[in-house]
């Protein structure tokens, strides 16, 4: 099996989920063969990341109660410099993406139905107040889908794309920085996927086509957004018939990511604990693979060119899997992190 390293330069942050003094956005680096882990800025159940266009800012959310924060930093070498913390105004924020112009943070408010709108200044903090645009809808599965749950927001192109748990939806929206709070952001569309799939995160394949993680309906989804919920695709998740090792007898899938080709989706099985990789060149896809993470509640996945990494969030631990022809191999201990439950590379 290859090992997994980081290229000259490069560092892994790693939101370290949990409540105590050493949890937090944490830089890990390899050096002489062994990985070094820093506590760059301590937080309170930190959960997602995601990177600024241009600058060296990186953007968080975190707490899981019904008052979520947000927070801005400026990474330097091993410093993070605050660049800003707030109220993201909503209960349970679980992600967060920019604009490609830089200029505006969106953040999904998961429990109270919200995207949080956040203008950004010229260095990558927070300018001015946070606005929410409310969205709503609902599905079969009354207790998770009593009302809109947006759960990932990423932009393709110029358009945001919005991972609706709670209706079963992927919302599109255009953006008009022109023009103030919510007005910025217009629904243009709303595409059904199979009910109950209850949707969590999605990718983008190379033919424009979708594959999203069904939370709720442990499967795979695929297909194009505006076309009706007939010309879906449904697929399991996983090979696996008996009950969850981690949290929960059911199996609550969370992360997919796709290969860098894109012929290839990483599916995260949380629950029993596995990955699932689905060749996703044709029509249909094809369940090829799966393979146990050797973590508990695999929260997380990063892919690189020849590995796919696993943040596990209840095992504390990340690990790397070798990849052959696209598929996961095996598994390699990189490193413990209490709690850990994002990933991000940093160069």
């Amino acid at each position: 099996m290859s090992e997994f390293r980081l290229n000259e330069g490069q560092s892994l942050l790693v939101a370290s989920r949990g409540i105590f003094e050493l949890h937090g956005l944490t830089r890990w680096v390899l050096e002489d063969g062994k990985w070094r882990g820093k506590t760059l800025a301590r937080v309170n159940q930190l959960s997602s990341l995601a990177r600024h266009p241009r600058l060296p800012v990186v953007y968080g959310t975190s707490r899981v109660g019904m008052e979520g924060d947000i927070h801005a930093w400026r990474i330097e070498g091993d410093r993070a410099i605050t660049l800003g913390e707030k109220s993201s105004e909503g209960a349970e924020p679980c992600h967060l993406t920019v604009d490609p112009s830089g200029r505006l943070l969106i953040v999904t408010n998961y429990t109270t139905s919200t995207l949080g709108l956040q203008r950004l200044a010229a260095d990558g903090s927070f300018d001015g107040p946070i606005v929410q645009l409310k969205l709503s809808g609902g599905g079969p599965e009354l207790d998770r889908q009593d009302d809109a749950h947006p759960h990932q927001a990423f932009f393709n192109g110029d358009t945001l794309v919005v991972i609706d748990l709670g209706a079963d939806l992927v919302r599109e929206f255009s953006l008009d920085l022109s023009k103030p709070g919510v007005d910025a952001l217009t629904q243009t569309r709303a595409t059904a996927v199979p009910a109950n799939t209850g949707p969590r995160h999605a990718a983008v394949l190379p033919d424009g086509r979708l594959a999203v993680s069904g939370e709720l309906g442990s499967n795979l989804v695929v297909g194009r957004l505006g076309e009706p919920v007939s010309n879906w695709a449904s697929i399991r998740s996983t090979r696996q018939t008996g009950p969850g090792k981690t949290r929960w007898s059911r199996n609550y899938p969370g992360d997919l990511q796709r290969s860098l080709d894109g012929r290839h989706v990483y599916f995260a099985n949380r629950s029993i604990d596995t990955v699932s990789t689905f060749d996703v060149s044709g029509a249909n896809p094809v369940l090829v693979g799966e393979l146990d993470t050797e973590t508990q509640w695999p929260q997380h996945l990063l892919v690189t060119e020849d590995h796919v990494l696993v943040a596990g969030w209840d095992s504390s631990t990340v690990k790397a899997l070798p990849l052959a022809d696209g598929v996961p191999t095996g598994v390699t201990h990189l490193f413990d992190c209490p709690g850990a439950g994002w990933l991000l590379l940093w160069d």
